[in-house]
């Protein structure tokens, strides 16, 4: 019986790559049909999955973008294109991205055609607020898992594991604004752990607690 599977991490932690890898396996190794797909409000090369690994040259055309705001359902388009295609799996990138329809959609394709999709994706966003698409995942997902391959505090002297990520314009953290901001477009991002997090946080905001 197929599954909704979601893979989570914080961001630079190998999520992109390891969905390329799988879809490389499926193809290559099993010679079996895939779709690859991430929403639309990703704007981060265009319409390509990409993995930051050799400068971002490991990469793959999505076979559609997803519509996030409701005009198009989900459902009626994939299924047409798992059917042509005649796919074996669904992938999914910038999962935290989907809204809640989406995410029902994905688990009725599970469900009424008997394919898996394998979402990855972010927990929660650069202030620490879940996104919607993240939430309803781990709701309905009959397997969740975390992605810990290069999740590594980038700003800690010892070896911590990342569990956030820092949102950096101009250089400077930032805790307040839009919930998405796409990496090189708007901003840049730091994975780090929850305690360099929240003392950062704190102090920009001027909530240290006093010891």
């Amino acid at each position: 019986m197929a599954k909704l599977y979601y893979r989570y991490a914080v961001m630079n932690a190998g999520k992109s790559t390891q969905l390329l890898q799988i879809a490389y396996d499926y193809e290559h190794s099993n010679g079996r049909a895939i779709l690859c797909l991430k929403p639309e409000v990703d704007l981060k090369a265009d319409d390509y999955i990409i993995s930051r690994l050799e400068d971002g040259d490991i990469r793959r055309k999505c076979d559609f973008l997803i519509d996030v705001s409701g005009r198009e359902r989900l459902y009626p388009r994939l299924k047409a294109e798992i059917e042509k295609k005649r796919a074996s799996v669904v992938l999914i990138d910038e999962a935290q991205f989907l809204s809640e329809e989406n995410v029902w959609d994905l688990a009725r394709i599970v469900t009424y055609l008997n394919v898996p999709v394998i979402c990855f994706g972010l927990k929660v966003d650069a202030l620490g607020n879940p996104f919607p698409g993240s939430s309803m995942l781990f709701a309905l997902a009959q397997d969740i898992e975390e992605v810990t391959t290069r999740a590594i505090c980038r700003l800690s002297d010892a070896p911590r594991k990342a569990t956030m990520q820092l949102r950096l314009v101009d250089d400077e953290p930032v805790f307040e604004g839009a919930q998405v901001a796409i990496e090189n477009i708007h901003a840049k991002y730091l994975p780090v752990s929850l305690e360099r997090y929240i003392r950062l946080r704190d102090k920009a905001l001027g909530l240290e607690p006093e010891h």
